[in-house]
């Protein structure tokens, strides 16, 4: 008879993610994630070679979630319902928000690099993510996209946003209603590229 493993690659992954979530990366050490899912330390190695590597999968995983989200959105032309998509993803699991939101890669990888695929994998993410920005600045600027339409664009759909939902998170709070408000506001107030035009009112869909 085949022997079904207890336990999967994805139990181990929730499990790094609850724990830096809740506790910064630190707290996500290979015995703490072991021990969150019930399972001996010997058998994350089983699955995943270093602690670098479950981080990376799970930075992975979550990162392409929210691209799967943003990316068909900017690649439209729609900065404002890409800064407001932000909201129901985080609200939906809210450790992969947290550990996502509240961590830069570099802190999760202090003490070794991910193995390579990973990272190639990372950068991958990061670059299409990057081209959908682009994509959308092209599509709002009249089809010129410049480095300081680029880096306004980030901010109004993605670092602003974040910010605002920033202290709910940290709170491990629901995020208010008004905090949508906040993004559309900011979004009907600020030009997106050096075109002049606005990314909508905040009172219409």
């Amino acid at each position: 008879m085949v022997r079904t493993a207890r336990f999967s690659a994805e139990h181990f992954i929730d499990a790094a993610l609850a724990l830096v979530a809740e506790g910064g990366p630190g707290a996500a050490t290979m015995q703490a994630i072991a021990r969150k899912v019930g399972a001996p330390t010997g058998s994350i190695y089983h699955r995943f070679e270093s602690r670098s590597a479950i981080l990376a999968t799970a930075w992975n995983a979550s990162y392409g979630s929210l691209a799967r989200v943003l990316v068909p959105l900017l690649q439209a032309g729609r900065p404002r319902e890409a800064a407001l998509a932000l909201l129901p993803w985080a609200g939906e699991d809210r450790h992969r928000a947290r550990f996502l939101l509240l961590h830069e890669p570099v802190s999760l990888f202090e003490e070794a690099p991910p193995p390579e695929p990973l990272r190639q994998a990372m950068e991958r993410l990061e670059s299409e993510m990057d081209q959908a920005f682009r994509a959308c600045v092209g599509l709002s600027g009249g089809g010129i996209t410049r480095e300081e339409d680029l880096a306004r664009a980030k901010f109004l759909i993605f670092d602003a946003p974040i910010a605002i939902l920033r202290p709910h998170l940290l709170a491990d709070g629901d995020i208010p209603a008004f905090a949508g408000q906040m993004i559309a506001e900011l979004h009907a107030g600020v030009p997106l590229a050096g075109s002049g035009l606005r990314t909508g009112s905040p009172h219409t869909a």
